[in-house]
């Protein structure tokens, strides 16, 4: 099975934190975010992955590289224009081929048992199978209605409300890529343009709930508290607690609690650091307090400074997270 990750997106909700990195390679955990898909994509025998640039794409390159060191053949579509999630994975038909597609969103971490959806959707032989959770806000998240025998129904009230029961798309499916032949080149949505005319037509694509993680990187303040569930869950094995970078240096006599240390950076002695998620090259002066934060690349926080909820990147004004 081929993968193509949609990657293309401009990241606006996430800034400041995506003005200088495209959101699918902001470090998360110490790595960037695209890595622990690819590893999951790997685990479950993909071998060949399509990722679609716009926004930055020198930068997810270069941290993403051929796939080799994933054991992956990784190939880049790029958009002069952005295509959306229909026009992207139509832009590369030829390369898809004959092959059944994995579709997924570059910008969330989630780990999901692949193998189980790819038999589910054979065996449905339906055009196409979306990975649904329950809902937790259908005001936030569009809803995705389904029946009792997992079709589909509505999604996002298209093509029109419908009563079932309600769930939220994570933006995983998987479909027969002769589906994107109704497509015409140029802009599309999947869901606008594909999935709600196949309800219409009475080819309603199925529906399948999953279990496993899956974190909404929508905003710093998400990002933020995804770090917090990460830390909490031993997501892929990591510990509980604090993941500190191996280049990283604390201070014997500072404290770090349920926060993320990158490379390179320095907490002084006396210095607290408590919720919070510090990028590569942070330093934290001497006695500071640094509290459910972002601090960017290269940030330095004087000795004895105070920060709690702040969003700080080196040269840009000091932030506010809010939720």
């Amino acid at each position: 099975m081929k993968a193509m990750i949609l990657a293309a997106g401009l990241g606006t909700r996430m800034r400041p934190l995506t003005l200088e990195r495209a959101k699918p390679v902001l470090p998360v955990l110490n790595r960037p975010l695209l890595h622990w898909t690819l590893e999951m994509l790997a685990s479950h025998g993909v071998e060949e992955v399509m990722i679609n640039l716009h926004y930055l794409p020198r930068g997810v390159r270069a941290a993403l590289g051929d796939g080799r060191a994933f054991g992956l053949n990784v190939s880049y579509s790029f958009e002069r224009d952005i295509l959306g999630t229909g026009g992207g994975p139509r832009k590369v038909r030829r390369w898809i081929g004959d092959e059944t597609l994995l579709l997924l969103n570059g910008d969330v971490v989630f780990d999901f048992d692949l193998t189980a959806l790819r038999r589910r959707h054979e065996r449905a032989g339906g055009p196409a199978t979306l990975a649904l959770l329950p809902n937790p806000d259908p005001r936030h998240y569009s809803p995705v209605i389904t029946g009792p025998d997992g079709r589909v129904k509505s999604i996002a009230g298209r093509p029109r409300p419908a009563r079932g029961t309600v769930s939220m798309f994570t933006g995983v499916h998987i479909l027969d890529p002769a589906l994107l032949d109704r497509l015409p080149p140029g802009p599309s949505d999947t869901v606008r343009h594909l999935y709600a005319p196949l309800i219409a037509e009475g080819r309603p694509p199925l529906g399948v709930r999953l279990r496993g993680p899956w974190y909404d990187l929508g905003s710093p303040s998400l990002y933020l508290a995804s770090h917090q569930s990460l830390l909490a869950s031993r997501f892929r094995g990591i510990r509980r607690g604090s993941v500190i970078h191996p280049e990283a240096r604390v201070h014997p006599r500072a404290r770090v609690v349920r926060s993320v240390v990158g490379k390179g950076s320095v907490i002084a002695e006396g210095a607290e650091v408590r919720g919070s998620v510090l990028w590569d090259r942070v330093k934290v002066g001497r006695g500071a307090v640094v509290e459910a934060s972002i601090l960017a690349a290269g940030v330095e926080v004087e000795d004895g400074e105070g920060l709690w909820s702040a969003l700080l990147m080196k040269g840009q004004p000091l932030g506010e997270l809010r939720s």
